[in-house]
């Protein structure tokens, strides 16, 4: 046995040290009222940059539901019974918990419904620090206070069950006017991207919400960032989907492409609740946004689910994705299972759809469909411990070049570091030959330029090869542009894996 120590155990990734580089900075931004802002925030100051889950709780996003409205449900006593009735109260709460607040048990003191709901009370309140529910009352009635972390989930149904035993009778009203934590989605998003990304940076901005949706936020947000923003989370929880919002966020980012500041991917997620047949979710090979896919994946018994029955609204794993976009090399998959496990063996470990449908007891032929239809969400494979995307797709018709996510950040990429060597090359001086041409040394310079990042690339693993071509006949003198062709060759991925195998006689 070793002698007696005090031995430290040093953590990583508290920091939120960022990584070298900027193909992992994210952005999501969060459309509330501004009465409902963050203590850090303000009208004035909407946008702040985090790079670790401790830095969102510092500017005010915190899990503690202080932001929440508790539900209130009443039991009026109108009778008091005889000595030795019981009165049992019981709440069915969401997630399928059922926690019990006490036994009353009338004694001869008890004469009246006033001290009867007294008595009630005092049971409900003496087990608060175990159940977190609290009690009051007044003339005969009880008043119960759910904790506010239920939000509106005991708003709806009976969860409520009072069992009596004797004579004793009462009015049960079942709970009301929970409403649900803001702050505590917004902290689930974050923390998830914390999770998959620990060396993250995540621009985070809050929104009034529009009266109509137009998505410009997404570029108030790149130029708040100074265009180092890659990739986006769209979390749309007041309304249901729209195929023509996804358009709307493709025409901000063709316009930020045109002003060099590009991002690359923009992951939309919206509120599903009511749609109850995924059969009827339109078909994404036939919208033209190659820089923008459509998640429908969430969390089937953790966090994410807890919060999707106490606010009524989908939750989705918009964090969690984007934490893994943010992990990964512009080049890979985020459906590759050897690398991108999504689960930490609680959250998302149950996988549902973020209308709440199980994927577990859901058809292969809906989740061919959906696949195919080329939505992004979790699936199990057989083998391997986890949760796994089922591939990256992006909304564009699957022959496309920028069919799939990694295809949008490798050439978004290699665009960037282009034009960060050949912008201080504008204007900048071509020597010709006798006859009009371009020099060969004019030449390999603009080529040398060109290529500087993207031999990084390749040496990086984002890229299999690439070739710069410059045609010394161009006219420059009379056009005065100078134009360069380049051919990437992009990294393979295997997205279906074919083995002939069989008996043979001999090898």
């Amino acid at each position: 046995m070793a002698l007696s120590d005090i031995i430290f155990i040093k953590g990583q990734g508290g920091l939120g040290t960022p990584l070298p580089g900027e193909d992992f900075i994210s952005g999501i931004p969060f459309y509330t009222a501004n009465a409902n802002l963050p203590s850090g925030f303000s009208t004035a100051n909407r946008i702040k940059s985090f790079g670790s889950i401790q830095d969102a709780e510092a500017a005010g996003i915190k899990s503690d539901y202080s932001d929440a409205t508790a539900a209130t449900a009443t039991y009026t006593v109108t009778a008091i019974g005889t000595d030795g009735d019981t009165v049992n109260i019981t709440i069915n709460e969401p997630g399928g918990t059922s926690t019990n607040l006490g036994t009353y048990k009338k004694v001869a003191a008890d004469t009246t419904v006033t001290l009867v709901a007294t008595a009630i009370t005092a049971i409900i309140n003496a087990g608060t620090v175990n159940h977190g529910y609290t009690a009051s009352s007044a003339a005969g009635v009880v008043t119960i206070t759910a904790p506010k972390r239920f939000g509106s989930g005991l708003n709806t149904g009976t969860p409520i069950v009072v069992t009596i035993v004797g004579a004793i009778a009462g009015t049960l009203v079942q709970f009301s006017g929970g409403v649900a934590s803001l702050q505590a989605v917004w902290h689930y998003h974050i923390k998830e991207y914390f999770r998959m990304q620990p060396s993250g940076l995540l621009f985070v901005g809050f929104f009034a919400v529009p009266v109509t949706y137009d998505f410009t936020e997404i570029q108030t947000m790149q130029v708040f960032a100074n265009g180092k923003i890659r990739q986006i989370g769209i979390y749309k929880d007041g309304t249901t989907p729209s195929t023509g919002d996804m358009g709307l966020i493709q025409g901000v980012l063709n316009t930020l492409d045109t002003l060099h500041m590009p991002i690359s991917w923009v992951l939309y997620t919206a509120n599903m609740v009511s749609i109850t047949d995924l059969t009827t979710l339109t078909d994404l090979n036939l919208l033209n946004c190659p820089k923008v896919s459509f998640l429908i994946a969430q969390d089937g018994a953790g966090l994410g689910n807890f919060l999707y029955l106490t606010s009524g609204k989908s939750i989705t794993t918009l964090g969690a994705t984007l934490g893994t976009i943010a992990l990964s090399a512009v080049s890979e998959s985020i459906g590759n299972p050897s690398r991108f496990n999504i689960s930490d063996g609680f959250e998302c470990d149950t996988i549902n759809f973020a209308n709440g449908q199980a994927v577990k007891t859901s058809t292969q032929s809906l989740l061919n469909r959906l696949d195919s239809y080329r939505y992004i969400f979790l699936i199990k494979r057989v083998g391997p411990t986890g949760a796994f995307f089922n591939n990256s797709y992006t909304a564009v018709t699957s022959t496309s070049d920028y069919a799939f996510i990694y295809r949008n950040r490798t050439i978004d990429k290699a665009i960037r570091g282009v034009y960060s060597t050949l912008i201080l090359d504008v204007q900048s001086q071509l020597v010709l030959n006798a006859d009009g041409t371009l020099k060969a040394s004019t030449i390999e310079f603009f080529k040398r330029e060109a290529e500087i990042n993207l031999a990084q690339m390749v040496r990086d693993g984002e890229l299999s090869a690439f070739e710069v071509l410059i045609d010394p006949n161009q006219p420059v003198l009379s056009t005065g542009t100078l134009v360069l062709t380049i051919k990437l060759v992009p990294i393979g991925i295997a997205n279906q894996i074919i083995v002939n195998i069989g008996f043979t006689t001999q090898i």
